[in-house]
């Protein structure tokens, strides 16, 4: 025999087989029908006062807001426009970072400009994104501002550097350094 023939018939008689051994088992049906055992109980019924209590909450909430309350809670404090650049913290030395009065870091950004059209102010922010620069915006709609700025820096020396370099980059005369305070 041949053995390109000798290699038909073994795969052959390997799929016979392969179909006598597993066509009863379909056939069949029996294992279909085996399931898991599962250990979870099931869930229990909730009490009647706890939608009372989700209710009530609702209720606070609504009456918090009807009042004022909750608006007053995340109201953002109002940042004035730098009009020129923030002294350094009195007693620092030099390129060294301090804690204020709160407890919280010295650290300084620029304030590139304030837009009174929101979408100038996302224009500027991704233009100096593709040039490296750490930009973002902030909102103020008590002025209908929106405010561009790069930064923080932890030394002031790093922020005046990066200053003189923007000015001569983007050819602007007025861009501020301003003391960084994260919003919380």
């Amino acid at each position: 025999m041949e053995q390109h023939l000798k290699k038909r018939v073994v795969g052959a008689f390997l799929t016979v087989v392969a179909f006598a051994i597993a066509l009863p088992l379909v056939l069949d049906g029996s294992r279909s029908k085996v399931g898991l055992r599962s250990d979870i109980p099931p869930m229990p019924d909730a009490p009647d006062w706890a939608v009372v209590e989700d209710e009530q909450k609702v209720r606070i909430e609504l009456e918090q807001l009807a009042s004022g309350e909750a608006e007053e809670a995340v109201r953002i404090p109002d940042i004035p426009v730098a009009e020129q650049d923030e002294q350094a913290q009195p007693g620092s030395k030099g390129d060294q970072t301090s804690l204020d009065a709160d407890n919280l870091p010295y650290t300084w950004t620029l304030q590139l400009g304030a837009f009174s059209d929101e979408k100038n102010a996302f224009e500027l922010r991704d233009k100096l994104r593709k040039r490296g620069y750490k930009a973002y915006t902030q909102a103020f709609p008590g002025d209908n501002l929106t405010r561009v700025y790069v930064g923080p820096e932890v030394q002031r020396s790093e922020i005046e550097r990066l200053q003189a370099k923007l000015m001569k980059e983007l050819k602007q005369k007025e861009i501020f350094i301003r003391r960084y305070r994260a919003e919380s």
